[in-house]
C-alpha cells in the first residue's frame, strides 16, 4: 500500500490523524503528512477509512 497527501487539497482538518495517527500527522504548516512509508497490514483498513473520511479527498491510496 502506498499513501500520499495531495497537499493542494489538504485543509488540515485533522480527520486523518484522528483516524490513523500511526500514519498521518498534521505538520507545523497545518498540512497533513504521511509519517511512514511502511504501512503495516493491520493499519490498512484505518488508512482507507481516513481517505474516505477526508472532506477534500486529499489522501491518495494505492493498493499494491
Amino acid at each position: 500500500m502506498k499513501v500520499e497527501i495531495i497537499k493542494e487539497n489538504c485543509i488540515g482538518c485533522g480527520q486523518c490523524e484522528a483516524t490513523c495517527s500511526e500514519v498521518f500527522k498534521i505538520g507545523d504548516d497545518g498540512i497533513a503528512t504521511v509519517v511512514t512509508e511502511n504501512i503495516k497490514k493491520e493499519l490498512e483498513e484505518d488508512v482507507n477509512d481516513a481517505a474516505d473520511a477526508c472532506p477534500t479527498s486529499a489522501i491518495n491510496v494505492e493498493n499494491a
